[in-house]
Formats: structure tokens, sequence, C-alpha cells
């Protein structure tokens, strides 16, 4: 079986994510070709299983991907940082969209990130699972890291104020070391990092993703061709053990 879990930030173009338009036409053909699944969902033999994630939890995935989730019956993962959600902003719409990258982590209040009450609504759309990624988004592997604080606490927090479970948990800056693996693994089910590659099952102690942003066309993520590179991959990354 194939299970590939592709990684989007921005709802919108440029270097960090996809024109809406592009997600429009890409979910489409997730929904025509594939199997979409959550983490722990069962994986089809016969098709390549696909699932939707979406880190940081920008206002552009608020404001635009659950009517493309609902529109082509699919559902996505989103990972969040619970430490950076604000409660409420006044911040305009488009101001909001125009909050660049490091912005949106770097001053939270300018509005570049969803806030609580918006996360609730996503909840409550059935739509979209959560994943911890840190309380803060910093580096786990960085000297000085209280790990308890950065893995265990985003999952009590997200749990407490979305009333989902949450059961997986995507690295910051996809980095990690043997520690902090260790304690990932001890407090949730799924544990995601980046790695371009393919997985064959939900169960493996590191779950690899594959960057979605900047698509060249809304099937290059899943071509038979791409698919080879990423199951390729995959071998490689067992061998070097990482």
């Amino acid at each position: 079986m194939t299970l590939l879990v592709l990684m989007f930030h921005r709802a919108q173009e440029g270097p960090h994510g996809n024109a809406v338009p592009v997600l429009d036409a890409h979910f489409a053909h997730l929904a025509r070709a594939c199997r979409c699944v959550l983490p722990g969902d069962p994986l089809d033999a016969r098709r390549l299983n696909v699932c939707v994630s979406f880190d940081d939890a920008y206002y552009d995935f608020f404001a635009f991907v659950p009517a493309l989730l609902e529109k082509h019956g699919l559902r996505a993962l989103l990972a969040v940082s619970p430490g950076l959600i604000v409660e409420r902003t006044a911040v305009p719409h488009e101001a909001r969209l125009a909050v660049s990258v490091g912005d949106a982590a770097a001053n939270p209040e300018r509005g570049g990130l969803c806030t609580w009450p918006e996360l609730e609504s996503l909840a409550a759309t059935g739509r979209v699972a959560f994943a911890a990624h840190g309380t803060s988004h910093v580096r786990l592997d960085a000297a000085g890291v209280e790990l308890q604080g950065e893995i265990v606490t985003p999952r009590r927090e997200l749990e407490r104020r979305l009333g989902v479970a949450v059961e997986s948990f995507v690295y910051p800056f996809g980095s990690f070391d043997r520690a902090v693996h260790a304690l990932a693994r001890e407090t949730y089910r799924y544990v995601f990092r980046i790695g371009g590659a393919s997985n064959t099952c939900w169960e493996a102690p590191l779950l690899y993703r594959v960057d979605a942003d900047r698509m060249s066309s809304p099937r290059a993520l899943v071509s038979p061709l791409r698919r080879l590179r990423y199951r390729w991959n995959a071998d490689w990354n067992r061998l070097r053990g990482v």
C-alpha cells in the first residue's frame, strides 16, 4: 500500500502556497483519483491513499480551504502551534491575508493566523482534524528548548479548547533528535516529519510528508513518476536511518 501525506502551507499564490484555483483543481483530482484519508483511517491497497495536511493554521486556510473541502468531499489535517493563536482580532480580512509567513508567527496580533473561535468553527465542520505543531513553533532540537512544554502541552491545550482528540504531532521545521522523538512517540500516535517520501502504513514510528507548495500542475504531486520518486526516497531514508 502507498500512503502519501501532502504538506501545504498557504492557500494563496507565493513561495509558501498555492493559489485557490490551483488548490480547487488539485482537490478535484484527488477526489476522483485517490482515497483521501486522515491519520488512522483504513488504507486501500488498490488505490493511492492521500492525506492532505496544512501547517501553521494561516488565516487563508480558514478563509478559503473549508469551502474547497466541502465542495470536493475531502478532509484535511491542520497542524497548530497553540502558543501563537490569539483569542480575537479586529484586523480586516485583506490585511490578514497580506501578513507574511514570518510576520504571522513573530507578530500574531497582526492576524495572519487563525483565532481560537475560527479554529473552533473548523473543528465543528468535521472536515478538519488537528495536529500539534509545538507550542511556539521553535526548532525542537535547539539547545534549551523545554520539551514537555513544546510537545506535551500543545496536545492538552488543543484538546481543551477545541473539544477534539489530538493524536498527531508535526515537527516544526521538520527538526528533531532522539530525545525529542522519544517524547513525541510517547505522547502521540502519529508523528510526522518532512522527508519527500511516501509511507506504507500509519503504524510507522515516523511518517514522511511531501512538500506540496508551488504545485506545477494539479496532478503533478501524485503522478506515477513522482510516486516512484517518493518510494525511492522512502527506501533511501530508511537506509540512512532518517
